[in-house]
């Protein structure tokens, strides 16, 4: 008679799902966003799913051939494995046992800092308890059958599972990712230092990723807002430049990095409705047949060849389905650490390449993309079609964005703080006996960093 882990597995795998693993209580000690009770009270356990990105439309967005694909692709991605482990919850439950899915994203905790985005349950942390993946350099969770370029997916469960193995913490650190480090040359904003980890407690076990320079490098390049490598050699798909980082690279230490983000995002007069986009085709669920019929995410066949006629018909679906007005639908403009991450080195050198050879996106006359190979002519066309954008738009903008980030995330969860501040206590004491061999109450050094997720 086959086990209840077995049943739950055939399920997953008769979805169409080849990577899945389960992790009982004794493997969820970690940071708050590891705590399955947040989602599900009284949940012990968790099924935790990994499902490929489509790698041709990986390959059209490094290349600057075209953002599209890859933008469908997230929407087709999220939504698919977010029903995928709805059916798995509502399977569980026929077993006898209840269980609810964890959303694909941006369904974060309230926190005094609206932007700490903390998420209800991280689907990456699950990955590792549950065995399917370890953390990469760049800090997104690596399965040996990908690479970091996967969509994620987790199962909460008051049924008590029997855990799968689990990779060991510095699986991939110390032979792929020394050798590699692609992700971190992928980077606009260059987040990622080239030495030094810090970590992330697991069941006990300091599990490491490189060493982040700020955070908000991240968010300055995933919300489009600096799309210029440091070199000014290549770009994301991102529109805007922080004027300042395109003469020279900025230094946390010398400027606060959060501000000049804000300042950015003030000043763009679309960061609400994107942001808005985003939010809702990850964390929201829609009619599978939106999807699987194509009834409204069209196939790539059926798109139009001229960018502005695509662009149209894209946004007018967003509007019939969402109600959202929105220009330029293709929102996401970066990740490019997870995407350059492939199964095996060869591979993740190829996708860099693809990045770096690229060029540089620009926006051009008729707010067409215009893609050029050097600086000089990126900044030309930049000169001859300024982006200018009326004060009224730039502060209704502001005004909306602000509201809206207070009213989803804004808050205070006593909970979630108080385990935090134990789970920061309890990492730092790890560190330190890794660094010194010691556990006593020693201040860290400026440059050993604990990172708290």
């Amino acid at each position: 008679m086959s086990s209840l882990e077995e049943k739950i597995k055939d399920f997953v795998h008769s979805q169409g799902i080849a990577v899945v693993g389960v992790a009982g209580e004794e493997r969820l000690d970690g940071p708050p966003s590891l705590d399955p009770t947040y989602t599900l009270p009284g949940a012990r356990s968790i099924v935790s799913m990994a499902m490929p990105m489509d790698v041709p439309a990986i390959y059209d967005f490094l290349s600057k051939k075209s953002p599209v694909p890859h933008n469908i692709d997230q929407l087709i991605g999220n939504q698919k494995l977010h029903h995928i482990a709805v059916r798995v919850a509502d399977h569980i439950r026929s077993l006898g046992y209840e269980a609810r899915a964890v959303p694909s994203n941006n369904t974060y905790r309230r926190s005094p800092d609206i932007f700490a985005t903390h998420p209800s349950f991280s689907h990456r942390f699950g990955a590792i308890a549950g065995g399917i993946g370890a953390q990469g350099w760049s800090g997104n969770v690596m399965t040996k059958e990908y690479g970091a370029a996967v969509y994620l997916g987790t199962v909460v469960t008051r049924a008590e599972l029997e855990s799968d193995p689990q990779l060991p913490p510095r699986y991939f650190i110390d032979g792929y990712c020394r050798t590699c480090q692609v992700c971190s040359h992928s980077c606009p904003a260059r987040m990622f230092e080239a030495e030094g980890e810090e970590y992330v407690l697991v069941n006990g076990a300091l599990h490491p990723r490189a060493r982040r320079r700020d955070i908000d490098f991240c968010n300055a390049s995933c919300f489009g807002l600096h799309g210029l490598s440091m070199d000014r050699k290549w770009s994301s798909w991102g529109r805007h430049w922080i004027s300042g980082w395109v003469k020279r690279e900025p230094d946390p230490a010398k400027e606060n990095i959060r501000t000049t983000l804000m300042r950015k995002g003030s000043s763009v007069g679309d960061s609400t409705v994107r942001y808005d986009l985003i939010r809702r085709i990850a964390a929201e669920l829609h009619p599978e047949d939106w999807i699987d019929e194509h009834k409204i995410v069209p196939r790539l066949e059926d798109l139009p060849e001229d960018e502005l006629e695509c662009r149209k018909l894209q946004s007018s679906m967003i509007k019939q389905c969402l109600g959202i007005d929105i220009a330029d639908p293709n929102v996401l403009t970066c990740g490019q650490c997870a995407l350059v991450c492939g199964p095996d080195i060869k591979e993740s050198a190829k996708r860099l390449t693809y990045l770096r050879e690229g060029g540089i996106a620009v926006r051009g006359k008729d707010d067409r993309t215009v893609v050029v190979r050097t600086f000089e002519e990126a900044q030309a066309i930049r000169d001859q079609y300024p982006f200018r954008i009326a004060r009224t738009v730039q502060l209704k903008d502001m005004l909306a964005s602000s509201f809206m980030w207070i009213r989803l995330y804004g808050g205070i969860e006593p909970k979630s703080v108080i385990r935090g501040l134990l789970y920061d206590r309890k990492l730092k004491k790890a560190v330190r006996q890794r660094v010194y061999g010691h556990a006593e109450s020693v201040k860290l050094p400026r440059d050993e960093h604990a990172a708290v997720s």
